[in-house]
């Protein structure tokens, strides 16, 4: 029988209901407590730090099996310092509260190991780098990722959005790059960690090169569902649905989409599902009626994570115009139903899409990407018969990125990591 490892984990985000990075964590801990006792800290299953009630009221009425739950609430000096990232203002101070909430896992951690034995320590989440946490610090086998962020936003993608947001991602970069160079606390980290994970083949070199650090390559997250392929939606000609998941954010630049859009020649045939919210909705609402793009485009608004993956049942074509990703967790959503992914070619869609799955399109210049998102859509809908074989190609590539496969390397991971600890 398989032994099973008394592990804790560090998960900030942490829900049984929502996306991104809370479903990160939140696969993370269900399918490895099959093999592993989990105790998992985590810091909000809401919107803010410190928003629990969700999972509190999960572990009240649900048992997992060889799952110990373990929210540390913010106190009032980690409060006061999240205040104007609360009331949604400066809020890159949420780092400074977030830093300090880390300390506060650090203090329970080790009361934690003095009332029972782990046998690692596992960061899963967030995905960024930026924050290491303290946990390192504590002598036991330590395992840190997948981790991301090492990636500059793309610039070019970022040409038509308004100059503050350029600034910010100009900004961004500048303070990722000086960050990844100088921050001492995350070289001390990284040389206390036993295993690293990288989310990206381009995060995985960047830890190389810059940082020194050798790496495993693997995604963040994975396909959690069966996978399957509606064919029905072949049969019927004529209309084809292309689907944008996410936040109407600056980053996600929509607008790329929308003015690609403006370029087709088969405007007929085509029906573009925008499910998602945000700051950019009007502008993007204004754009779409200005270009008379309003009868091809449903606005679904924000959508719970059910009723949002159903609308891929019936898609043909899964779109992506991001500056910037890590796996964004709609790749391994659009894979589970058999849909293609067309996309820029950089962040973990370079790693994930290939020819027989999806479409990639280089990044050279701003205009050029919009023309070769317009060409390969036009494309598709006159030979329409390369949604079926792209979704063919999706159902063979989906197998690497199930749970699956990834629950084999994980445990494969734990077991070097407490070598390399124990090597050190």
């Amino acid at each position: 029988m398989l032994y099973m490892k008394n592990i804790l984990v560090l998960a900030y985000q942490l829900s049984p209901t929502k996306g991104s990075e809370y479903s990160v964590a939140w696969n993370y801990v269900t399918h490895m407590s099959r093999y592993n006792r989990l105790t998992v800290i985590y810091g909000v299953s809401g919107e803010h730090l410190g928003d629990c009630s969700e999972m509190e009221e999960f572990a009240q009425t649900n048992v997992l099996p060889n799952v110990t739950f373990v929210c540390i609430k913010p106190n009032k000096w980690t409060n006061a310092l999240n205040w104007c990232n609360r009331r949604n203002f400066l809020n890159y101070t949420f780092y400074i509260a977030y830093r300090a909430w880390q300390k506060q896992v650090y203090k329970a951690a080790k009361s934690l190991i003095q009332i029972e034995k782990f046998d690692l320590i596992h960061f899963v989440g967030p995905i960024g780098y930026r924050e290491p946490g303290y946990l390192w610090r504590i002598d036991l086998p330590y395992m840190w990722g997948p981790i991301g962020g090492t990636n500059s936003s793309s610039i070019i993608l970022a040409k038509h959005i308004s100059k503050m947001s350029q600034l910010k991602f100009v900004f961004r970069n500048w303070v990722n790059d000086f960050q990844l160079k100088y921050q001492k606390r995350l070289r001390r980290a990284l040389k206390k960690t036993d295993l690293l994970l990288t989310s990206t083949s381009e995060n995985q070199q960047i830890f190389k090169s810059v940082l020194h650090k050798d790496s495993y390559y693997l995604p963040e997250n994975a396909i959690t569902s069966e996978i399957k392929l509606n064919r029905q939606k072949f049969i019927r000609k004529g209309e084809y649905h292309f689907i944008f998941v996410g936040s109407l954010i600056p980053r996600k630049a929509v607008n790329i989409l929308l003015e690609a859009l403006t370029l087709i020649k088969n405007k007929e045939k085509i029906v573009v599902d925008i499910v998602g919210d945000g700051p950019e909705r009007h502008t993007l609402e204004v754009f779409a009626q200005k270009h008379q793009l309003q009868s091809i485009i449903k606005w679904h608004g924000q959508l719970s994570r059910d009723k949002a993956v159903e609308l891929f049942e019936n898609t043909h074509m899964h779109v992506i115009t991001s500056t910037s990703e890590g796996n964004p967790t709609t790749i391994w959503e659009a894979m589970s139903y058999g849909v293609p992914t067309m996309s820029f070619d950089h962040c973990g869609m370079h790693d994930t899409i290939c020819d027989r799955c999806g479409i990639l399109i280089p990044i050279h210049s701003y205009e050029q990407c919009v023309n070769d998102l317009a060409d390969k859509i036009d494309g598709l809908l006159e030979h329409p018969d390369r949604f079926e074989q792209l979704a063919n190609g999706v159902i063979e590539c989906a197998q690497k990125f199930t749970w699956n496969t990834r629950e084999k390397i994980l445990l494969s991971c734990y077991d070097e990591a407490i070598k390399n600890f124990h090597n050190r």
